[in-house]
């Protein structure tokens, strides 16, 4: 369960999307096919940022305006031969969006994504550039820990 201060963004389209009142904080859980040819071990950076920034996807359909985005490193956390249980990867993003009057926002992000059979699942949280890029701030630690608390049992 989360803090009070999370408020979900899109209950009514079924989606899975919070945001930090006090902060701007968010939090979205997304799911998407893999490209064909690859896994989640092989998949590039450049096609795991399209997919999660992707135009018809859940990010571009809540109203959040990229502007621009770069998946900055990759890291495998577990590796899953002979399909025995899901391979997990972590992705961090500098991206920066557009606010409703204009105003660019820097920001980051760390993705935490799981293999099953050809789709992968997602859970993506990011901050403030400048409170993320502080290595002790509070901002930080919750992001880690959001994406360090994302499991599936397939």
């Amino acid at each position: 369960e989360f803090p009070n201060d999370w408020l979900q963004l899109d209950r009514q389209s079924g989606g899975i999307q919070y945001v930090d009142q006090r902060n701007g904080d968010k939090l979205y859980v997304l799911q998407a096919p893999l490209p064909d040819g690859t896994s989640l071990e092989t998949v590039s950076k450049t096609s795991i940022g399209d997919l999660i920034f992707d135009r018809q996807g859940s990010i571009a359909k809540s109203g959040q305006t990229v502007e621009e985005y770069k998946v900055a490193s990759a890291q495998v956390l577990s590796e899953c031969p002979r399909d025995t249980c899901a391979t997990r990867r972590r992705f961090k993003i500098k991206y920066a969006t557009v606010t409703g009057n204009g105003l660019r926002v820097e920001r980051r992000a760390l993705v935490d994504a799981y293999q099953v059979e050809n789709d992968i699942y997602m859970l993506m949280t990011s901050s403030n550039a400048i409170k993320f890029d502080q290595k002790d701030s509070r901002e930080r630690e919750t992001v880690e820990n959001i994406v360090d608390s994302f499991v599936l049992d397939v």
